[in-house]
């Protein structure tokens, strides 16, 4: 009996993809340099650079074609617990939205007073050259913008208050 290796989970920007072992683009992927891989997927190239990563959390922050994501790699065992409905961290509503990133506030979408679903996009934020959609992590009421068009951001910035 042979014993196949589980696939692999990963969050971005509220999504989840699972990755079995055997995926095409597993067998094409090669480490150009330490932390820095290029992938090809069908027809699709990709170039992901690893910028940050935090073991204990299992979430780190790439970079693919130059676009900055942060993701988080989930584990067996927060699946099991999310089943079980175990984890009050993933059902909790953050009350602020923070800059994923530094970068420039480019656009603004929403307006205080205004209702949101999960996914709004919220705020453009340009980061590296690259415009960022900042979007809702949740449904929520926009009670605070806490940044302006214009304005340089740091990463970890309250940039929205929710309701």
């Amino acid at each position: 009996m042979t014993q196949s290796n589980p696939p692999i989970i990963i969050e971005i920007d509220g999504q989840r993809f699972e990755i079995l072992p055997d995926d095409s683009f597993s067998r094409d992927s090669e480490e150009r340099k330490k932390g820095i891989f290029h992938l090809t997927e069908v027809d699709s190239q990709y170039d992901i650079k690893v910028l940050e990563t935090d073991l204990i959390s299992g979430r780190c922050v790439i970079a693919i074609n130059g676009q900055v994501k942060e993701i988080k790699l989930i584990r067996e065992i927060d699946v099991m617990i999310e089943k079980m409905g175990l984890n009050a961290s993933h059902s909790k509503k953050e009350s602020i939205m923070y800059a994923p990133m530094p970068g420039l506030v480019t656009s603004i979408k929403i307006t205080e007073g205004q209702h949101v679903d999960k996914g709004t996009p919220l705020i453009i934020l340009e980061a590296m050259k690259m415009e960022n959609v900042i979007a809702a992590p949740h449904d929520a009421v926009v009670k605070n913008i806490r940044v302006a068009i214009g304005q340089a951001v740091e990463r970890g910035l309250a940039l929205i208050e929710f309701s």
